[in-house]
């Protein structure tokens, strides 16, 4: 598999930008076909080793249980949308498309595949959503907070090149 590519924008973003004019078409394609090459790469690592993709499965469904108990699921994918529309996450090509209800929530968890990705808790509270998350490796535990804008939306903070918002504090800083 190819190594991680943060840089990458979302479909989303692709499609905007192409509606906007500043692709064209064929770079348009070309773009939404390296997104495609990446989902069917780890479609076939599946397929080559079925038991750590069943465990993968497994424990992302039980992660977003334990979850579920205190936040609705609604809440949840809200928070993974404002995280894909932040300038430079760094996994938002993972959860582009969490806006889409028929997607189950233990898919866009990533708990022992690089990058790792799984919201460790959430508290709400007025007019913020407070998260810890594990990020791109199992030691790498940050806070984050969104903040809802005049529309009532979530939003992320902005990210910087290394993948860290200036408002995250670490778990070693806590």
């Amino acid at each position: 598999m190819k190594p991680y590519s943060p840089g990458m924008q979302t479909p989303r973003q692709l499609a905007k930008r192409f509606e906007c004019g500043e692709l064209d078409r064929p770079e348009f394609q070309r773009l939404m076909a390296e997104h495609a090459r990446e989902i069917i790469e780890e479609i076939e690592e599946d397929y080559r080793n079925p038991v750590a993709a069943w465990m993968e499965t497994r424990l992302a469904v039980s992660a977003v249980k334990k979850l579920l108990r205190k936040q609705s699921a609604y809440r949840i994918r809200e928070v993974l949308i404002a995280l894909s529309e932040a300038p430079g996450f760094p996994l938002a090509k993972y959860l582009w498309n969490a806006a889409h209800p028929d997607i189950p929530l233990h898919c866009f968890f990533r708990i022992r595949r690089e990058p790792v990705f799984r919201i460790l808790d959430m508290i709400s509270k007025s007019g913020r959503v407070e998260i810890e998350m594990e990020i791109l490796t199992k030691k790498n535990h940050q806070r984050l907070t969104l903040q809802r804008n005049d529309s009532w939306q979530l939003v992320a903070p902005s990210f910087s090149a290394d993948g860290s918002p200036a408002s995250i504090k670490t778990s070693r800083d806590a």
